[in-house]
This record gives C-alpha cells, structure tokens and sequence, in this order.
C-alpha cells in the first residue's frame, strides 16, 4: 500500500481552470471573485457578512483589533494552535487562558467563568479538530459580563452547533484556507463572519491599509487582503464542502467501528443531533503516544501532534507572561496523549482500515 499522508486537499480541473480565468480576467487583489467569495461564504454560514483577509491569523487579529481589545485581556484555551494566542497579542491585548476539558478537548465553560476578571474584554473559544465548543453558557457569561465573544472556526469549516453553523453564533467566527483545512483557497487565506455592519467595514478598512478612499488613511491598517485568484479557486471548494464534511463523518464513523474496543485508544466524540462536527482532524488520545507514531511511520502511515506543547508552555509564553508546568493540567495532559491520524475526503475505506490494523497490532489488540 502507498503511503498514507496525514491530509491531502482537493484539487480539480474545475478549480485550476477557476484560477485561471480569474488572472485573465479580473484585477489580481480583491476582483471580482474575491467579492463574490464573500457574499457566498456569508449565505453558507449564515451571516450577513463576510471579509476575506489573508490567513486565519489575521482574521482573528483584526476582528480583535476591530473589536477594541488593545490594553485589555482576552480569555482563550491553551490547547490550540499557538496563532490562536499569538492573534491576540497582536492585536494590543494580553492573552489569558482556562483550562480545557476532556470530554471534547475544548475550552471548559465552567473554567471560563472562574477565570473571567475585571480585564476581560473577549472571549476566544476554539472549535478545535471541526469539534463545536459549547458555547451556549459562553453565550450567557459574555453577554451577563458585557463581553464579546469571537468563535476561532480555523478549524470547523461547516460545523454545526444547535442548529446553526459555527462562525454565525458569537459577535464574530474566524476561518481559515490553509491548504490542510476542511477547505481551502490553494494557498493562505482566511474570513471574518459577523452580523455587525459596524465591525465589517472596521475590518474591510483595516485589511486595506486603513483606507477610507484610495489615498486616505484614517486608522493604521494591514496589507491582509485575499488574491482573486485563491478566491476563484475558494468558490469552487466551498460549493463541494458539505459532501466532503459528510465523508469525513462517514470515515470517522469507521474509524470509530474498527477501534471502539482498544482500551488503549481514547476516541474523539462523534457529534450529536444538537452537536454535528466536521473531524478536521481525527486525534486519538492514546497510551505510549510516540512509540505509536513511530510505529505508524514504519508502515508509511503519516501521524501528527496537535499539540505538543500548550500555547502556555511555549518558550515565548513563559518569557512574556511567567507560566509554568501544572498552569492548565488538562491541556498539559492532553499534549502529552494526542495523536492525530490521516483525515481527508479522499481516503479510502482500506486505508482507514488498515490504519486501524496498524494501531491494533501496535496495542496487540
């Protein structure tokens, strides 16, 4: 069997044909596809608008930066990508962070009211592996606090939390199109989503250089804006994301199915009818984590470690902020345990299979 990587996005004639029309035929920034991406990606989540910008980072830099943040705290997890934080820092304020839970590795509700201060001026709960946090008694801190909420949806492109996708429930959601996503633009790329009119023309002028028209500036502002070529390319993935969303539910299910009973091998939650998920990444919290991952690599099978090391533990974070081990014990816990195992549309069911095999004959199971 050929190698098994980790993720593997979709490219089809469809969308280098995209591309192509849009270089022949539109201005190279922001055209024509660009804005229609927006509108488009707005009808899919459920938002009255969408911006695009040039990563996911930066959406979530300038949807703070829009927000207000600077000089105050925003309260995030620890057990996330380091952008997540990294945003926050960027945009003027002081990142702080609550613990994540175990039952769905997101930032724990209960945990975050504890750690809500004075300070707090937003709330960043990450939606991590395409898993909705849950947000409603978020909701209802945040809006008893007077604080806003921003959902980083990097992670969960479709994802669907009572009802309604993830990016269309808070004040803001933040995505973004790197090519491992559930979706992609070819290349870097991100969105802000909002119902906030006033929040979306803040972010529209400050992904342009703080432009209010062509030769006048009046905030300072970011070079953040998408290429109409990854645009045209965007519109096509988007239109295939719910059939690639439900293979990667199907694949998980048989994940799922050929594990269920390795004591050894924790599995991710596979989602309810309030709760529908979209396994950007399927991660296993498991025993002897990196002798399986070695174990994998034997059998070309591509694993990673979403994450190793908390945001908290980070050389950089210790620096700035003073953290320190037993900080954030879940998410300590948590990045010592994970492992994350080939997860994208294309993958076929003997693959999944014998990625299973794989780990059971590495448990002796």
């Amino acid at each position: 069997m050929a190698k098994i990587p980790m993720a593997r996005p979709v490219v089809t004639e469809e969308m280098v044909e995209a591309m192509g029309a849009a270089i022949r035929n539109e201005r190279m920034v922001m055209g024509e596809s660009a804005h229609k991406f927006e509108e488009e990606f707005a009808r899919y989540i459920g938002t009255k608008f969408a911006l695009a910008v040039g990563s996911g980072t930066a959406a979530l830099q300038l949807a703070m930066i829009a927000f207000g943040v600077h000089g105050k705290e925003v309260l995030s997890t620890p057990f996330s990508f380091i952008a997540t934080a990294n945003a926050v820092v960027e945009a003027g304020a002081t990142p702080k962070f609550a613990d994540a839970r175990e039952s769905d590795y997101n930032l724990d509700p209960v945990k975050v009211k504890e750690a809500i201060g004075p300070k707090t001026a937003a709330l960043l709960p990450v939606h991590l592996y395409g898993h909705p946090a849950e947000l409603d008694p978020m909701l209802e801190v945040c809006k008893k606090k007077g604080i806003i909420l921003i959902e980083d949806a990097c992670q969960a492109h479709g994802a669907m939390y009572k009802g309604k996708r993830v990016g269309s429930i808070g004040d803001a959601g933040c995505y973004s199109f790197y090519p491992t996503k559930n979706m992609t633009v070819g290349g870097d790329g991100g969105m802000v989503t909002t119902n906030d009119e006033k929040l979306a023309k803040e972010i529209s002028k400050l992904r342009d250089c703080g432009r209010v028209t062509r030769y006048m500036h009046d905030v300072i502002g970011f070079t953040s804006r998408l290429n109409s070529i990854n645009a045209a390319f965007g519109r096509v993935q988007l239109r295939h994301l719910d059939e690639w969303n439900e293979r990667r539910r199907v694949i998980a299910k048989l994940y799922a199915k050929e594990l269920k009973d390795l004591k050894q091998v924790k599995l991710p939650p596979q989602g309810s009818k309030e709760i529908v998920p979209v396994f950007h990444l399927f991660a296993l919290k498991v025993e002897k984590r990196d002798q399986l991952a070695e174990f994998l690599g034997k059998k070309d099978i591509e694993s990673a470690v979403h994450y190793p090391i908390p945001i908290h533990l980070q050389p950089i974070y210790r620096q700035l902020y003073g953290y320190k081990e037993g900080s954030f014990p879940i998410s300590e816990k948590l990045s010592t345990s994970m492992i994350s195992v080939p997860m994208f549309p294309e993958l076929k069911d003997e693959e999944v299979k014998f990625v299973c095999e794989t780990v059971r004959e590495f448990y002796g199971g």
